[in-house]
């Protein structure tokens, strides 16, 4: 996979994050017709900058797929505001932040600094960031359609203790179809299918098929499939719950690596697909006995093992 980084397109992001502060947002709707104006401003930096990417995009025969991580992240960022639909619920998301942040108990350490609140497209749930005088709360994108309780709950947990009703609120919310749904469209926004399952050596739909015919019947709906980016040595697989996504380690696309090996690792990603996770007093488990139970169906479940053990020992 080639990878293909837009010049500004970063700037361009943070220019239109700089018009939705939670100040600009509170003055902008004291009045209709304020509001107005500035709903417009802001959709043409929208729509100009979106547009503007996907012409150098088709000129270069590219797509969103081939940009950076972060430069992509940031594409699919704007290019989901684009819609008006989304445009307002993001707005309407900050508003609700502006009317709960006066609730909130500021610790000492911050209570001097001006908060303000991000959505964005971001690859964790929230981050917490103190810039001069100014502490910076930003949030996966995917929250703009969260019920008022996990927002509160945001804001707690960046400003107050991290109180487990609040860290479980959030939890909670991210487990929902609507957030898995959302996450999901946002993170595969624009990309091409099955853009990321091509290797070096091997393509992940090729092992998904056998795997998902020879232990599934067939019946498992396919995920999105991807090859890491890095090379990793303890963790070769991984599927994420909230984008659908079985990610592969690229250490095992190697020209000598057995297909069983990558056979094996697919299997266990999408036994996590099916079987979901057992919810045990607020806790949620993956490796079950029953899990393990089923791993041990793989036909060559011992030497896929080993072959990967031995990968641990090396590193």
């Amino acid at each position: 996979m080639t990878t293909l980084t837009i010049k500004n397109l970063i700037k361009r992001t943070t220019i239109i994050q700089e018009m939705m502060t939670l100040s600009l947002i509170q003055a902008a709707s004291r009045s209709q017709e304020t509001f107005q104006v500035y709903l417009n401003d802001l959709k043409t930096n929208l729509f100009e900058s979106a547009n503007s990417i996907d012409r150098i995009l088709q000129d270069r025969e590219k797509s969103p797929a081939d940009l950076s991580i972060r430069s992509r992240r940031a594409y699919q960022w704007i290019k989901h505001l684009s819609n008006d639909v989304n445009l307002r619920e993001h707005l309407d998301a900050l508003q609700r932040i502006n009317l709960f942040l006066p609730q909130i108990k500021k610790p000492g350490l911050f209570k001097k600094h001006r908060v303000d609140f991000v959505f964005f497209h971001l690859g964790s749930l929230y981050k917490i960031q103190r810039k001069n005088s100014s502490l910076e709360i930003t949030a996966q994108e995917c929250f703009i359609t969260a019920p008022d309780n996990v927002l509160i709950a945001l804001l707690k947990v960046a400003l107050e203790k991290k109180d487990s009703n609040s860290l479980q609120d959030i939890r909670n919310y991210t487990f929902s179809p609507t957030y898995q749904a959302a996450r999901e469209s946002l993170e595969y926004l624009d990309i091409p299918p099955d853009s990321y399952a091509v290797g070096s050596e091997f393509n992940l739909l090729d092992s998904y098929s056998r795997v998902n015919e020879i232990y599934f019947q067939g019946d498992l709906d396919k995920p999105h499939l991807v090859w890491s980016n890095r090379l990793t040595f303890r963790k070769f697989g991984h599927y994420q719950w909230d984008t659908n996504t079985v990610m592969i380690s690229r250490t095992l696309d190697q020209p000598r690596m057995p297909a069983y090996v990558l056979d094996y690792v697919m299997f266990h990603e999408l036994l996590h697909k099916k079987m979901g996770l057992k919810l045990v007093n607020q806790h949620r488990f993956a490796h079950t006995h029953a899990f393990r139970v089923e791993e041990r169906k793989f036909k060559q479940f011992k030497e896929a093992q080993q072959k990967l053990n031995k990968i641990t020992k090396k590193a």
